[in-house]
């Protein structure tokens, strides 16, 4: 029977649970907040140069490529996409620099220039030990509702666990493998991508380091918001209605509450805001005392100039790597000499900004509201910044036409995230995989949630599978039948290929 489904939150994960009903028959309304689809994945503009709002990394394909698949689509009949190679360019505090590759010839001849021999040699190994790592753990582990404990913990679960030892300190293995600081840095810091420390990060993190050394990194055009416009324009084909400037003030059994009065009632539920905000403001409960990931302060700046030692990504590390981590995430305070990344998409993509400026995007981690945020921390930081850049790339401040920031108060305000994480919650053992809210309301059995904060994770890939997961929940509890409702007011597109 088609059921009618309401989704809170336009963001990618509620996006592509919104197309993978509609394809299938079901009635869908997505109610967004704000004024454009996306969520963390908006596009900004500032004067005539456009931004990634908030991702800017396109990797793992697969979940991407499985979306449009299971949909009867091809991802290359909507999304131009290209490889970045080099994938980024990496800044030491000491002026070293070396550039990130998916190239296997390429990183050893670089590490060895960089590390020496002994480095290089023990590269092709630690790459082939993430590769097992990754293809272990993503079928078995992400790709996983958990619908009991025994799913998590069988003994073929725990016999995978035990032979990829992926429980382990992910920093203390990269540091037994690499004597070099730098390589140190270079094949952990990815956990920052979940808002998370090396330091306190099981080696399963590792399978983001083979994302991009294995996989690499892609750009497609139009920026990363590019992807969730795809997304949204599908979900409307096959009938879907997407609703802008539609913030819900709370969730009741079936129905929601709009900011405007209004109410509209389903048969199912699915809310793509943060877990904890869905709990605490929409459902009226006492969200459980997560841990959170730590926020990023986002700087959008119109540079008129070139900066041409910058590639489309670019990574800064500070002097002091763990003391810098310690400060965000132990000590609660902005760090005096941050690492931080910056990109300029206008290399992968001319139109991004005028000829004779750069679209320079700017994150800095920084402490999530634990830690107030206020204008001196802001200045204190962007000095900072500023000052690496000038150093390191001849980054001159009288050059800025334009820059406006997103700070962890926005990230707050704007789209709903508790404290300001701007990952989430955190993505530490204690709240992965089967430990990581389950994608079922506690408190309402019509509600369910999708996106960064429940399973599997945060970033793009993973809200993606989320999007999977909850498909298959439904499927599995029998709220919907796995086969495909026919009605007149539906547009109705057969899958083109069995999904693996």
């Amino acid at each position: 029977m088609r059921k009618s489904f309401i989704v809170i939150g336009a963001g990618l994960g509620g996006l592509a649970t919104a197309l993978r009903l509609a394809h299938r028959g079901h009635q869908v309304t997505v109610l967004e907040k704000t004024d454009q689809v996306g969520g963390r994945n908006r596009e900004h503009r500032l004067n005539d140069c456009h931004f990634d709002g908030g991702p800017s990394l396109m990797m793992m394909l697969d979940p991407f490529r499985k979306l449009y698949r299971d949909v009867g689509e091809r991802m290359e009949d909507h999304l131009q996409i290209s490889l970045c190679d080099p994938s980024y360019r990496v800044f030491f505090a000491d002026k070293s620099r070396i550039d990130g590759t998916p190239n296997v010839a390429l990183m050893l001849e670089q590490i060895e220039r960089l590390c020496g021999p002994a480095e290089a040699a023990k590269y092709p190994q630690f790459l082939g030990e993430l590769a097992k790592l990754y293809h272990v753990a993503i079928p078995h582990f992400v790709r996983n509702n958990f619908p009991n404990p025994w799913s998590y913990a069988s003994p073929a679960q725990l016999q995978r666990v035990l032979s990829t030892r992926m429980l382990g300190n992910l920093s203390k293995k990269v540091a037994r493998t690499f004597k070099d600081e730098r390589l140190q840095m270079l094949f952990s810091f990815q956990t920052m991508y979940l808002g998370l420390s090396p330091y306190d990060s099981p080696w399963v993190y590792g399978t983001l380091t083979y994302m991009e050394y294995g996989e690499g990194i892609w750009y497609p055009q139009g920026g990363l918001p590019a992807i969730s416009q795809s997304v949204a324009r599908l979900a409307e084909e096959r009938g879907a209605t997407i609703r802008l400037n539609a913030p819900v003030q709370r969730v009741d059994g079936k129905s929601v509450v709009l900011e405007s009065g209004e109410t509209l009632s389903g048969d199912i539920i699915i809310s793509n805001s943060d877990l904890p905000y869905t709990e605490r403001a929409l459902e009226n409960k006492t969200p459980k005392s997560f841990k959170y990931s730590c926020s990023a302060y986002v700087m959008y700046i119109d540079y008129q100039g070139t900066l041409p030692e910058m590639l489309h990504h670019n990574v800064f590390f500070g002097k002091d790597f763990r003391g810098n981590l310690n400060s965000l995430f132990h000590e609660l305070k902005t760090p005096e000499d941050p690492a931080f990344y910056a990109c300029i998409s206008k290399r992968s993509q001319a139109d991004r900004a005028p000829s004779g400026h750069e679209n320079l995007f700017i994150l800095v981690p920084c402490p999530n509201l634990d830690l107030p945020w206020d204008a001196e921390t802001e200045r204190i930081t962007q000095n900072a910044v500023f000052d690496r850049l000038s150093s390191e790339v001849g980054f001159e401040r009288s050059r800025i036409r334009g820059l406006e920031s997103r700070t962890p108060l926005d990230w707050r305000n704007e789209l709903n995230l508790e404290r300001g994480a701007a990952f989430g919650i955190s993505a530490e053992f204690i709240q992965s995989a089967f430990f990581r809210p389950d994608n079922r309301s506690k408190y309402n059995k019509s509600l369910y949630h999708v996106g960064a904060s429940t399973r599997p994770g945060n970033g793009l890939p993973m809200v993606l599978i989320s999007a999977e997961l909850i498909e298959e929940r439904l499927i599995r509890e029998g709220v919907i039948a796995d086969t495909y409702v026919l009605t007149p007011s539906t547009s109705f597109h057969p899958l083109k290929e069995k999904a693996p």
